[in-house]
């Protein structure tokens, strides 16, 4: 039985699809890394993220909840977010070498939502092209998403 709410009105909040290394993607969804980190700017407006492992797994893991998105030197953002970043200091480092600005994407670990069966993007959408760093997705998306799935959550707020 599904504990998540069906009527969430996908339509009216911002969903990010975020290809995530499977360590990382698999410690979003246990809550042990509350941050997830880019390079590139993304929607304020974004409200979830959808968590998706690459390669070599290459498959949806479920949705977490955006609770903030920062800007920042990269610095000022490891400072911040070290204590729950899910990655070494030199990890961190490396993957922000040769730009000047961070974005920490904060998760509430208490409204993951952990799909039972990991699913590929391509049986959602037929051409479904995993994007380098994020891409927003739709309502059509997210509703496809959530019928070809069963999940377990313990709550889910509507924005």
């Amino acid at each position: 039985m599904n504990n998540f709410d069906q009527s969430q009105n996908w339509d009216k909040l911002k969903v990010a699809f975020l290809p995530i290394k499977p360590v990382y993607a698999e410690q979003l969804m246990n809550g042990t890394k509350l941050f997830e980190f880019r390079r590139r700017p993304m929607s304020a407006a974004v409200t979830h993220i959808v968590v998706y492992a690459s390669s070599p797994y290459k498959r949806i893991l479920g949705i977490v909840e955006v609770t903030s998105i920062e800007r920042g030197s990269v610095r000022s953002i490891w400072n911040k977010t070290k204590e729950s970043a899910g990655v070494s200091r030199a990890e961190f480092f490396e993957y922000f070498d040769g730009t000047d600005v961070a974005y920490a994407i904060a998760i509430d670990p208490s409204k993951t939502v952990r799909f039972d069966r990991h699913i590929s993007p391509s049986d959602i959408e037929e051409n479904f092209v995993v994007p380098q760093s994020f891409k927003y997705v739709g309502f059509t998306f997210m509703e496809a998403l959530l019928a070809q799935n069963t999940w377990q959550c313990d709550y889910m707020r509507i924005k």
